[in-house]
């Protein structure tokens, strides 16, 4: 018998919902796959198991609901989904369920910090500290992660989960892509150029106020430099500001919302790819996969997944610290070798091309799928122990257990107490 799935995403043009269109095209050959976009979501077609993306955004807000509903298998984009819970509760006039949430996630620290953020403090780094995914980790029969340090996560959370491990597929548009030169003409950027492109979406994590201190720096010994930041950018991000405290004047090229095929043809026309994030959503940006596929340096940040995810030599790590001074130093380096430059490009396209491939990861996928469903009775019933009904006595009690055990520093051990009688 063929699986029938049912693959939630949002509809949106960019991101996830693209990531989820070419993979439901990939695991078309092995189950029979119906896409759930938002329209569908109220009477989605009868399927064997549903398998949902969700990323920390205010617009994978259906999915999630459902993911709680119908327990299936869960896509995780990034590791924290605080925005997206946030939204859900708090920001739609719920602050006692987010209050409520942040304590039985992370205990009475986690309580103070919702109170905080809820008052519109604590930036964006208090939210990548209290990631709020328990619901729908603890709600799954399954997850899938885009990286082994999300995996691991997920692991030490609920430790009967099974998780899949599945590396990003690398997906470009044009085919056959461009050559260097040609990207620069249609994109209309400078042939002689040397180009550094911080590619995707321009946030507070991406340190743009450290890249164009040091690129505009390095343009006092090599004014042919270009910074170019490929894709939209968030609102309210002080980047003219910086821009002119910076001194960078027309050493900055700022793009605006790309589609595919432009972005590609950016990260093509570059020399060098920025793809820094900190604090980081522990996931595996589109953009450094993408370089990486097109044969370019990626300059990632130290510790994150992105940067300890690849082998040795597929991308260069960059510790965020000490105001720069290792971006300095790595894209000087960068900047004057390259053949360097060439060198690194080709390693990581060998190494992507041979472990992203869209066909091998949709098997590898499909195969997890199977194994779930297999198997879904057994998970069901573990996740209804994990999280009993909603303002039942068990479920009050429970709250208060984990949200010591979080205080006592026990966070994430199994208590021996999930196992409630079914009634």
């Amino acid at each position: 018998m063929t699986l029938r799935l049912n693959l939630w995403a949002p509809p949106s043009p960019a991101g996830a919902p693209d990531y989820a269109a070419e993979q439901a095209e990939g695991l078309s050959a092995h189950v029979g796959v119906a896409r759930v976009s938002g329209s569908e979501a109220a009477a989605p077609l009868p399927a064997d198991l549903d398998l949902f993306h969700i990323g920390d955004s205010p617009a994978h807000g259906f999915v999630y609901r459902a993911a709680v509903s119908r327990p299936g298998v869960v896509l995780l984009h990034d590791w924290s989904l605080h925005r997206l819970a946030l939204s859900e509760t708090a920001e739609g006039g719920d602050a006692a369920t987010y209050l409520r949430e942040m304590r039985r996630a992370h205990g009475e620290p986690g309580a103070f910090i919702a109170r905080q953020i809820a008052l519109g403090r604590g930036g964006e780094l208090w939210p990548a500290l209290y990631p709020l995914n328990h619901q729908i980790l603890e709600s799954s029969l399954g997850m899938v992660a885009l990286t082994p340090t999300v995996a691991a996560l997920a692991t030490q959370r609920v430790r009967d989960l099974p998780v899949l491990t599945l590396p990003r597929h690398l997906s470009l548009l044009p085919e056959p892509l461009p050559t260097r030169a040609e990207a620069r003409r249609t994109l209309g950027l400078p042939e002689g150029a040397l180009v550094v492109t911080a590619a995707g979406l321009a946030t507070g994590s991406s340190h743009l106020d450290v890249a164009l201190r040091v690129v505009a720096r390095l343009r006092t010994r090599h004014p042919q430099l270009l910074l170019v930041v490929a894709g939209a950018v968030e609102k309210d991000l002080p980047l003219e500001e910086w821009a002119r405290d910076s001194g960078i004047g027309e050493g900055l090229l700022v793009t605006g919302p790309l589609g595919p095929e432009d972005f590609t043809g950016h990260l093509v026309a570059a020399d060098i790819v920025l793809a820094l994030r900190f604090p980081s959503d522990e996931g595996m940006p589109e953009a450094v996969v993408k370089a990486l596929g097109v044969g370019r340096p990626v300059l990632v940040t130290a510790g994150t997944p992105a940067g300890e995810a690849f082998p040795e030599g597929v991308v260069v790590p960059v510790d965020p610290g000490h105001g720069g001074v290792f971006l300095d130093a790595l894209l000087s380096r960068l900047v004057e070798d390259a053949g360097l430059r060439e060198s690194l490009g080709r390693t990581a396209r060998a190494h992507v091309l041979a472990h992203h491939g869209l066909a091998d990861t949709a098997r590898a996928l499909a195969d997890f799928l199977q194994r779930v469903f297999h198997d879904r009775d057994r998970l069901r019933n573990a996740a209804a122990s994990r999280r009993p009904a909603e303002g039942s006595l068990d479920a009050r009690l429970l709250d208060e257990v984990r949200a010591t055990a979080h205080d006592l520093g026990l966070g994430g051990l199994s208590l021996g107490i999930e196992d409630f009688p079914k009634k």
